[in-house]
């Protein structure tokens, strides 16, 4: 094999690795992980009119903070396309609503072998002929990877406002990347909107 098929043999390899693992970022990054429950005997559909706490959680300082206002606007969104009707007093509501929301910083460790036993650059060696005892793809117990992210968790509480008592709730929680906590509308959006794919009165077409 001349040197210059040599650098572009692993010009291209280099190339695909580097495809594979962005994609496989980008998947951990947009795929969120949503679950919900709901009170055992309570029929959310007899329900016809909703509201928001007057004192949310995610509220600061007695004002309706951007994350609450935006939570505000979506839940509005999804409540009204399953056919209820807003009201602006919370003591006139059937159903009112409340949210969660938090950023936490999460370290992830992981064991994974050394590259040249798996798919990897080194693979056109095996077979042939392997690494000297203490060459630096000399293989070891395994590699241990240490990756920082931030994790967000929504949390979307239905409550019955006559007995008090919460009858659904759905929680979503994704990796979050930089740019998505510089400009959190659209994932707040998206966040909702995947909640309510799972709440038991579907969307009116």
């Amino acid at each position: 094999m001349t040197t210059n098929r040599w650098h572009a043999t692993v010009s291209r390899t280099v190339l695909v690795v580097s495809l594979i693992a962005a994609s496989l970022l980008a998947g951990c990054a947009s795929t969120p992980q949503v679950n919900s429950s709901f009170a055992p005997g309570v029929d959310l559909g007899t329900f016809q009119t909703f509201s928001f706490y007057s004192d949310l959680s995610t509220d600061r300082a007695g004002y309706h903070s951007l994350v609450s206002q935006q939570l505000m606007f979506s839940t509005r969104r999804e409540m009204e396309v399953r056919g209820f009707r807003f009201v602006q007093d919370p003591s006139e509501a059937d159903l009112l609503v409340n949210f969660y929301a938090h950023v936490s910083d999460q370290v992830r460790i992981r064991s994974t072998p050394d590259p040249w036993v798996n798919q990897s650059f080194w693979n056109y060696r095996r077979g042939s002929y392997r690494p000297w005892p203490g060459h630096r793809s000399w293989p070891s117990h395994s590699n241990v990877r240490v990756d920082q992210f931030s994790e967000g968790r929504l949390s979307v509480d239905i409550i019955d406002r006559k007995e008090q008592m919460l009858v659904w709730e759905g929680v979503s929680s994704r990796r979050l990347t930089q740019r998505t906590l510089n400009d959190l509308g659209p994932a707040l959006d998206d966040a909702v909107h995947n909640i309510f794919g799972q709440f038991p009165v579907p969307a009116s077409l």
